[in-house]
């Protein structure tokens, strides 16, 4: 009896083959506005609305060069991608001027259109405030005297800034009977010689101007763990 042997025909293709997806750890570039910027699917991949722009359904949009395209401003993108290199959150903050916060409006509405949630939920709920926080103390110097005494002072570190805020007042101080100078201003420095001397007299006082200083002192606690994804 003969024996026939089973030939299979190979699987008819459905439709054009797909080209894969681009490697996780080749490199890639993604032009955003008039800028190109180098990185790869796995960094992308971090924002669902770019790992989606590099997958084989996207291919048909991919440049001549073999680039991508992003219609966005550049000198923004940056900040998001730092995040989805590093998980580092943008803190865009100036001693004089204080946060930025047309920038991190702008960084936010681009972490929301590439859906970086964490990004995005970061800046919705202005975490960026408790990064930098500003401890305030004051002192208040009453005389003349007590300036003499903190008119020199120590180098402060660069975090730390100090203000002076001096004013004029007008003070009454007590006039010894006899005009001895060193109760001046001490009316418990008098004895019976000086009161004798007053008679039935009331203390006396006169007007003097007095220095009054206050010191106003700022310093900035940069928290850096709380720029870091959790």
């Amino acid at each position: 009896m003969e024996s026939f042997e089973t030939i299979r025909e190979p699987p008819i293709p459905s439709g054009p083959s797909s080209p894969p997806p681009p490697s996780s750890s080749k490199p890639l570039v993604l032009q955003v506005g008039s800028e190109c910027f180098k990185t790869t699917a796995a960094t992308l991949s971090r924002s669902a609305m770019l790992a989606a722009k590099i997958s084989d359904h996207w291919n048909s949009e991919k440049q001549a060069d073999g680039s991508y395209f992003l219609d966005a401003d550049p000198e923004i993108f940056k900040y998001v991608l730092r995040f989805l290199r590093h998980g580092v959150y943008p803190l865009a903050y100036d001693g004089a001027k204080g946060h930025d916060f047309g920038l991190y409006a702008a960084i936010l509405e681009l972490a929301d259109f590439l859906l970086v949630e964490k990004l995005a939920s970061w800046l919705k709920e202005q975490r960026y405030l408790k990064v930098v926080q500003v401890e305030s103390s004051m002192r208040f110097l009453q005389m003349v005297e007590e300036m003499d005494e903190f008119s020199v002072v120590g180098s402060e570190s660069s975090d730390t800034k100090v203000q002076w805020h001096p004013s004029w007042r007008v003070v009454k101080k007590y006039v010894c009977p006899r005009g001895i100078t060193k109760h001046y201003d001490n009316p418990s420095g008098c004895g019976q010689a000086c009161r004798k001397s007053q008679g039935d007299k009331e203390d006396e006082y006169e007007d003097c101007n007095a220095l009054s200083v206050m010191i106003v002192k700022e310093k900035t606690v940069f928290n850096a763990q709380l720029c870091v994804e959790d």
